[in-house]
């Protein structure tokens, strides 16, 4: 339902704004590492493992990202990707990047473009500082952001973060002292029963695991902000809290 109203509001968006039907073309290509992050301090975040990508879709002279594990290269036109099947993991990830290059067009404020060399670290220390009025005792991270889970360990305590990832050769390890748990749903639904504010990365929209967290969120009643450059849009235009603040 979630991909089929983002889907709907998508296509009334750039029918709204004479986009429809106009041919437009839509090049996505895989950015190297250097592209994506620069030159970052750490070497722990997942682009840099080769455990992800950043695919960039190029439309209307605006750029528009999307990390995925299934990148794909092509060229084709705004009206095919607006009504593409999103039932596998390479087509919502051309959506995705296509979707924020859109918005972006139509709206110049929309930040698009991953953050590089050392701004992760200065946007994680922004993404505390912009939940604690939230006054949470326990926080959920679903995706590790290596970042994002050190501040939260030094905000709140490592005792009081519970962090799930669906990356096997993290399963049992430790960050930051805090124990990195296998992403399966009966864990991820235990993270949002025990947290009093999840924050999640917003790949789970390219991924396809994000309205499950959207339902898990509306049961137990646990707030949820997605961070990063993968959901500006579908943030913008499905009412998703988003936090990202070093994204150009």
């Amino acid at each position: 339902m979630f991909y089929h109203d983002l889907q709907h509001r998508f296509s009334q968006l750039i029918e709204r704004n004479d986009l429809a039907d106009k041919t437009v073309e839509i090049k996505a290509r895989i950015l190297s590492n250097e592209e994506a992050l620069g030159h970052p301090s750490r070497d722990d975040y997942p682009l840099l493992k080769g455990k992800e990508f950043l695919m960039e879709a190029r439309c209307l002279g605006v750029v528009g990202q999307a990390y995925t594990d299934a990148p794909s290269e092509l060229t084709t036109t705004l009206a095919e990707i607006a009504h593409c099947s999103l039932d596998g993991t390479p087509q919502r990830a051309l959506f995705v990047a296509t979707l924020n290059a859109v918005v972006r067009y139509l709206d110049g404020e929309l930040k698009t473009i991953h953050c590089h060399n050392d701004e992760p670290e200065q946007c994680a220390e922004k993404i505390i500082k912009a939940i604690q009025p939230a006054n949470a005792k326990t926080v959920g991270l679903v995706g590790l952001q290596p970042a994002i889970l050190a501040v939260l360990a030094k905000a709140y305590g490592p005792e009081n973060v519970l962090c799930v990832d669906r990356d096997t050769s993290l399963r049992g390890t430790r960050k930051h002292e805090v124990s990195i748990l296998w992403g399966d749903e009966e864990t991820t639904e235990m993270v949002f029963n025990r947290s009093d504010l999840v924050l999640s990365t917003g790949s789970t929209i390219v991924n396809g695991s994000l309205p499950i967290l959207l339902q898990l969120a509306e049961r137990y009643q646990t707030p949820i902000y997605f961070y990063g450059t993968s959901i500006a849009g579908a943030a913008r235009l499905m009412a998703l809290n988003h936090l990202c603040f070093e994204a150009a």
